[in-house]
């Protein structure tokens, strides 16, 4: 009862197109490769990575060559018992050196640094995600939007059709005297609102497709009806224990606190000591005259130890783990807004899909009406008012219908984003 109940609520959905039509899951495949949001995030967590092999680097030797090479020309005059004297000299000095440093205890800056930048690492990720979600429900809701517009623009220009076919008619029966000008009037009156109506849908209809293709990244093209809604969970409580575990927003808000706990770490090893080795080996050449040369090697221990810095150390580490019970603060925040969401999103799905079933019955207690009121219309018991109020309420049922049709399938999707569970391969379909 429940499948079938789903397949009715989905019905103006699911009519028939062309077979080339584009589905929603080509417009998600599309928006995910092309998005220059999506695509910013994605080059973020590239930029993440390449701190966190900096952060590496720093546990590794580093190595360095100098060198020089010059040309010195000098003159001297000095009295000796012969005389004055002038000696004249060249140089040529040349020196070459390289060092090697191998830093041992950093006061565990380095581990610091290390799972501050697996933190930046996993915050990116999760802010991918996040945008990634985001950009997968904009792309649901702008394809549902442009087959909902699309589907209201037909159904208004077939009441213009209807319209003006009774008000033809209308004015047959008054030339033959079986109604009045006011009737005519009547008719006229409607059918100048429902053009006005189709202008305005129309209109929204191109403001739809302008979003789709700001999402997507080109236009629609025959938007093939949606099959399915997607698979949420099936209870409230279910939604709120996955939304927990995997949304986004908790997740990158969790390793914001590593990151804080990290940096404090980072700060903690200025009051701690450095010990480092340096290795260096050189040598100095002359070319004269008399050529010398010089060559050498040492290996030297490094120690430091800060002393006294007028207390800025402490207060950096004093702020760093402020920082941290700030960071927890936000997850907590987080936490719950992503609950509250969740509830919501869940009660909005429950709300559209009762919509959707009352919709679907309007349409077809409006459909009766009309056929009523076209017949006793025919036997002299209701006016031409009667008829055109008939019809009007049927035309804003098989509105409101679909629009509700799309509401239901975008509250689906909008529940699996409140609970962190919207990706490109759920959306899809693709494992």
């Amino acid at each position: 009862m429940k499948r079938l109940l789903a397949s009715l609520a989905l019905a103006p959905l699911m009519a028939p197109f062309p077979a080339m039509a584009d589905t929603l899951e080509d417009a998600l495949v599309a928006a995910h490769r092309h998005n220059p949001n999506l695509e910013e995030a994605r080059l973020a967590v590239g930029a993440a990575r390449e701190g966190r092999l900096q952060a590496r680097a720093a546990y590794l030797p580093s190595l360095g060559v100098t060198g020089t090479y010059g040309v010195t020309d000098s003159e001297s005059d000095t009295d000796g018992i012969f005389g004055p004297q002038t000696i004249e000299s060249q140089l040529e000095p040349t020196t070459a050196s390289a060092q090697l440093t191998q830093q041992l205890f950093t006061g565990w800056r380095r581990q610091g640094q290390s799972r501050l930048a697996n933190a930046n690492v996993a915050t990116a990720s999760e802010d991918l995600r996040s945008r990634e979600q985001d950009v997968l429900l904009a792309a649901v809701d702008s394809y549902l939007g442009v087959l909902r517009d699309t589907e209201i623009v037909r159904l208004r220009e077939e009441h213009v059709t209807g319209l003006e076919r009774l008000l033809a008619g209308t004015r047959r029966r008054l030339e033959v005297g079986e109604v009045s000008r006011t009737d005519v009037a009547q008719a006229q009156t409607r059918l100048a609102g429902a053009r006005a109506s189709l202008a305005r849908s129309r209109a929204d209809l191109d403001t739809s497709v302008a979003r789709y293709i700001a999402i997507v990244g080109r236009a629609p093209d025959h938007l093939a009806p949606v099959a399915a809604s997607p698979q949420t969970p099936h209870t409230l409580s279910e939604a709120i224990r996955f939304a927990e575990n995997s949304h986004p927003d908790l997740g990158r808000a969790r390793s914001e606190e590593r990151a804080a706990r990290a940096q404090v770490t980072i700060e903690r090893a200025a009051l701690l000591p450095q010990v480092s080795v340096i290795g260096r080996a050189e040598e100095n050449q002359d070319f004269s005259v008399s050529e010398s040369r010089r060559e050498g090697t040492s290996a030297v221990a490094q120690f430091s130890m800060p002393l006294f810095d007028g207390g800025y150390a402490w207060s950096r580490t004093r702020q760093g783990r402020i920082n941290v019970d700030r960071a927890e603060a936000r997850t907590e925040a987080r936490r719950r807004d992503v609950v509250a969401t969740v509830n919501s999103a869940w009660s909005n799905l429950i709300a559209s899909r009762d919509i959707l079933t009352a919709a679907n019955e309007q349409v077809e207690s409006s459909q009766i009406a009309v056929e009523g009121a076209e017949r006793e219309r025919g036997l002299g018991l209701r006016s031409t008012l009667d008829v055109l109020d008939a019809q009007e309420e049927a035309r804003n049922a098989l509105i409101a219908r679909a629009r509700a049709s799309a509401d239901a399938v975008l509250a689906s999707y909008a529940l699996m984003e409140a609970t962190g569970a919207l990706t490109i391969d759920k959306a899809t379909g693709v494992d």
